[in-house]
């Protein structure tokens, strides 16, 4: 059903977060401003740094401009460094899952991350060459959920053979990159823990890739596509 699979990094291959949320958590608290794992998670997922801070600022009715703003962006980006040079878990069953797509489809990465994080994790993870395609944060003027990360991944994939969003997979854990996906009509299915409010918006959803295949997913979406029918 699918030749093609693009991987938001942050989530589905990479258990990043909570190094983002421990990172942004130290960074506000140098400004005496608090933020629960809870709030993490329903206001923050799945966004840029920046737009994390300002959300957090506005939970707080914190007052900041544009300066302090970036200097807390910062801030959190140089703890979130720190935590990587520490290690970073890959997310159950993702490196499994990779290998077993292996000379059955095209892999990509469409991804909120910056190219140096994914590049890093990649190098030790030892999945650096498993990807057709990277396309990060660096590289888009307009992130999820706009559709700009994935055209720019479906052209670059295209210089070497035409790719079809109709045969293209898209794995997902925020509701930014499941609607950047589905803008594209690119099937996609949610991975990881998330509401249900966000999971439903997808063609499908599983907690993690442990034990999946693409041929499970597949049929996943194809039941999915059935019962909306």
């Amino acid at each position: 059903m699918f030749d093609t699979v693009l991987f938001e990094f942050e989530g589905v291959i990479a258990d990043t977060r909570n190094a983002r949320c421990g990172s942004l958590q130290q960074s506000l608290a140098e400004e005496g401003l608090g933020l629960t794992d809870e709030e993490f998670s329903e206001s923050c997922t799945g966004f840029p740094v920046r737009d994390c801070v300002i959300a957090a600022l506005a939970m707080r009715r914190a007052k900041r401009d544009e300066t302090d703003v970036d200097l807390i962006t910062l801030r959190t980006e140089r703890f979130f460094y720190e935590q990587l040079g520490r290690g970073i878990s890959l997310c159950p069953g993702a490196r499994e899952f990779i290998a077993g797509l292996g000379g059955r489809a095209r892999l990509g990465i469409v991804t909120r991350a910056r190219r140096r994080e994914v590049e890093y994790i990649l190098e030790l993870s030892g999945l650096d060459s498993a990807f057709e395609c990277i396309v990060t944060a660096d590289e888009v003027l307009s992130p999820k959920p706009s559709p700009e990360p994935y055209e720019k991944a479906m052209e670059r994939l295209s210089r070497r053979r035409i790719s079809r969003p109709g045969a293209t997979l898209a794995l997902e854990d925020a509701p930014t990159g499941i609607l950047a996906a589905k803008s594209m009509k690119v099937r996609c299915v949610a991975v990881g823990q998330m509401p249900v409010y966000h999971a439903v918006n997808a063609d499908a959803y599983v907690p993690s890739l442990e034990r999946q295949t693409l041929d499970s997913l597949s049929e996943l979406v194809r039941l999915g596509e059935a019962r909306t029918r």
